[in-house]
């Protein structure tokens, strides 16, 4: 799977480019500022039709434009596909194969795992962030997962507004049997994605940080099961404090992802170096995952990654990516430092504008 073509139009900062990438290595280099993250950002937001750091969809539309489009072709198992997504009148549209499609008939021809320095955040950020990330990296591999999630937020919702209103207790009960079966299918295939995710993230992590460093990550439910009943009975005891404080208090909702080191907290205890090596090993042991279960290699994105670690850490990550055989796109304000393990393709960024500029040689070795 690679990107042949990356176009954009009204884009964040960017001027109107159509790019021909490198089904291996490409760098983006140029000072801060200049809009290297905002192409990686339009990848992202083609595979996923999330935005990767905007909360509103207006935000992706360049200043006096008045729509923004991304649009790609794909090349996955010999065949061709064209994907787009724009923002028209603040509403998004998404098109495959220059049609008009709904998400689930969307998804499928593009998959992408992303790090940016803001991801070094994750292991001491709220519950809700981990939780958002496992059900993204659940979804690039299952993409009806974005529908498990949906149902259950939906039904969610609805228990919520009964509580607030003050709604009979019968009439919460029956809504309370609809969430139960959404809560317990989407717990499942959380607890399922771990037991195949944590041995890979271990692995990765060790291969990282070295020194016999350890980590671990471990799916740590509110309600520990996968049964619908044992969801209905937790809400049920829970009813009266629930109306209380106007919200579901147990639940898929208030879930997390424990990040271990050596044992202990990952939050509590590890390091800044070892937090961004924890991160990193996530990403990592996301494609692997990929390649393991579906035969999938996604296409990965490094935003500035180098800044984010130590020589030691980041020459181990170009020692991974050695081998990697998926299309890789990093950003850099010094190509000169990236110990590209091919030559990759260099495009330089100033000011919104990004110009093919020949290739950064191999520097695996150095």
């Amino acid at each position: 799977m690679h990107l042949r073509e990356l176009a954009w139009d009204g884009f964040r900062n960017l001027e109107v480019r159509r790019l021909a990438l490198s089904p291996g290595f490409n760098v983006f280099e140029g000072e801060n500022a200049q809009g290297k993250t905002n192409v990686l950002e339009a990848v992202w937001w083609l595979a996923t039709l999330r935005p990767l750091r905007a909360a509103r969809l207006t935000e992706l539309v360049r200043f006096g434009a008045k729509t923004a489009q991304v649009e790609a072709q794909v090349e996955r198992d010999a065949l061709t596909h064209k994907l787009a997504v724009r923002v028209v009148e603040g509403a998004r549209q998404s098109l495959r194969e220059s049609k008009l499609a709904k998400p689930a008939d969307y998804f499928g021809a593009l998959a992408v795992v992303v790090f940016t320095p803001d991801d070094a955040g994750l292991v001491r950020a709220a519950p809700a962030e981990r939780r958002r990330y496992l059900d993204r990296a659940i979804f690039t591999g299952r993409p009806g997962h974005l529908q498990t999630t949906a149902t259950h937020k939906r039904a969610l919702e609805a228990r919520n507004e009964l509580l607030r209103t003050g709604a009979a207790s019968d009439v919460v009960e029956a809504f309370e049997w609809t969430l139960a079966g959404h809560a317990a299918a989407l717990v499942a295939a959380r607890r399922r994605f771990i037991e195949d995710f944590a041995p890979q993230v271990a692995e990765t992590f060790s291969e990282i940080a070295g020194e016999g460093v350890t980590a671990r990550v471990v799916y740590r439910p509110s309600v520990d099961s996968d049964a619908p009943e044992a969801h209905r009975a937790a809400l049920e005891d829970d009813r009266t404090r629930d109306r209380e404080r106007g919200h579901t208090q147990r639940g898929p909702q208030a879930d997390d992802l424990g990040i271990e080191v050596q044992g202990r907290s990952g939050r509590l205890y590890a390091s800044q170096g070892q937090q961004r090596a924890l991160v990193l090993a996530l990403k990592i042991a996301e494609i692997r995952l990929l390649e393991a279960l579906f035969a999938l290699t996604p296409v990965l994105l490094l935003d500035d990654v180098s800044s984010e670690l130590d020589p030691r850490r980041n020459e181990r990550l170009f020692a991974l990516l050695h081998g990697y055989r998926g299309q890789v796109l990093i950003t850099t304000t010094d190509a000169a430092v990236l110990r590209v393990p091919r030559a990759a393709r260099l495009f330089r960024v100033r000011a919104g504008q990004v110009d093919a500029e020949g290739e950064v040689a191999e520097r695996a070795g150095a």
